[in-house]
């Protein structure tokens, strides 16, 4: 799988992704604070989310509250969600936001979730739900900009086969792929422009 370096909000940011992967924003309207890449053929989507910092929420507790309320968001029951692995992730898993340096914004905290979520596409496809690999990176930025930095990578592994989807999808990607697809983008994550986080 080969790679590029795109830009994230303006180019105040920037990660790697698969080279296949398409701006979603310039076929629908994404929130201003994700930025959406998806590959149609696999339907391998990475999100990027800038997020409020959850003071109530500990480290130890970062993972799975996160991956739930993402889960939550994909309109997922609590019977709908397979967590897989949960583990605190070493500053090695993200070198350019970590210590870098006296003034500068860097992450005091990384933990990564990865587990299957079954999905509808859309709301009108309720009972048709695939099986999607979920794998999601929460990047803990301490005060003064207290942001979570969440990092998803989400595709089928098992299509519904009467699902919208099902017309769609040329491939499979295997978990595997999917963990490398945010492997990379969490390793090569960097800020360009500090600038981009408001002190509180």
């Amino acid at each position: 799988m080969e790679f590029k370096t795109i830009d994230l909000y303006g180019g105040a940011m920037r990660c790697a992704v698969p080279c296949v992967v398409e701006d979603m924003s310039a076929f629908r309207q994404v929130p201003d604070h994700q930025e959406v890449w998806s590959d149609p053929a696999t339907g391998c989507t990475v999100i990027v989310e800038l997020l409020a910092r959850q003071e109530r929420v500990s480290d130890g507790a970062a993972s799975d509250f996160f991956y739930r309320d993402l889960a939550k968001d994909n309109g997922c029951s609590a019977a709908q969600v397979q967590v897989a692995a949960a583990a605190a992730l070493p500053p090695a898993a993200y070198p350019r936001l970590a210590a870098r340096g006296p003034g500068r914004v860097s992450c005091a905290y990384g933990c990564l979730t990865t587990g299957t979520q079954l999905i509808s596409k859309y709301t009108n496809e309720q009972g048709k739900e695939s099986e999607v690999f979920v794998g999601l990176v929460v990047l803990r930025l301490p005060p003064p900009v207290a942001t979570e930095v969440l990092v998803s990578v989400s595709a089928p592994v098992r299509v519904h086969p009467d699902s919208s989807d099902a017309r769609k999808i040329e491939r499979l990607l295997s978990p595997a792929e999917s963990t490398e697809v945010l492997r990379r983008a969490v390793e090569s994550l960097e800020i360009v422009d500090d600038g981009l986080f408001v002190a509180e």
